[in-house]
C-alpha cells in the first residue's frame, strides 16, 4: 500500500510542479486559432493537383501536432500562406546499360505564417524535401508522392515552432 502512495506522488509531482512540457509544437504567442488556404501552385512546369493534396496533408498535420484549433479565416488569429515553389520527378540512379533503379520526387515549398490583427509576418521559411523510390523493387511512384506530400507536411508544421522567441 505504502509503495503504491509513493508510485501515485511520483507520476503526479510533474504534472504539480508544470514542468512546462506540452505535446506537440507550440505557435507563436498570441495565436491559437490559425486558418490555412489552399496552397497556391507556381510549379513550372505546372505540376497539377499538387497544391490540394499538399494542403490537405498539411491541415491534418496541424490538427495531429498543436493543440490551436483550426478556423475559417475571419475567425483566425493567424493565417498560414504556402506556396508550392518547385516540384521535380528525376532518375537518381542508373544501372550501367541505362536501366532506372531508382527515380525521386523533389518539393520546395514556401510557408508564411501573418498574424490577422496587423498583418505581421510571424514566420516566413521556405522547407524542401526528396523521397526516393525504385520501381524495379515494387515501389510506386503514387506511393513516392504521398510520402513526399506527407513529409513535407511534417516539416512545414515543425517549422512553425517560434524558435527565435523562445532565445528572448
Amino acid at each position: 500500500m505504502r509503495i503504491t502512495i509513493w508510485m501515485l506522488i511520483l507520476l503526479a509531482l510533474p504534472h504539480l510542479l508544470g514542468c512546462g512540457y506540452t505535446p506537440g509544437y507550440r505557435l507563436p504567442r498570441g495565436v491559437q486559432r490559425i486558418s490555412i488556404p489552399i496552397f497556391r501552385n507556381e510549379t513550372i512546369p505546372f505540376r497539377r493537383e499538387i497544391e490540394f493534396s499538399l494542403t490537405r496533408a498539411v491541415k491534418r498535420e496541424f490538427q495531429l501536432r498543436t493543440t490551436a484549433d483550426l478556423v475559417a479565416q475571419e475567425d483566425a488569429d493567424a493565417v498560414l500562406y504556402g506556396t508550392v515553389l518547385h516540384f521535380r520527378e528525376g532518375v537518381l540512379v542508373e544501372s550501367a546499360n541505362g536501366t532506372i533503379q531508382e527515380q525521386g520526387i523533389g518539393v520546395r515549398v514556401s510557408l508564411r505564417l501573418e498574424r490577422v490583427r496587423d498583418q505581421r509576418v510571424l514566420i516566413e521559411r521556405v522547407v524542401e524535401d526528396l523521397v526516393s523510390y525504385s520501381v524495379p523493387a515494387g515501389e510506386s511512384v503514387e506511393l513516392a508522392m504521398e510520402e513526399a506530400v506527407q513529409e513535407i507536411a511534417r516539416r512545414l508544421i515543425a517549422e512553425l515552432e517560434p524558435w527565435y522567441e523562445q532565445s528572448r
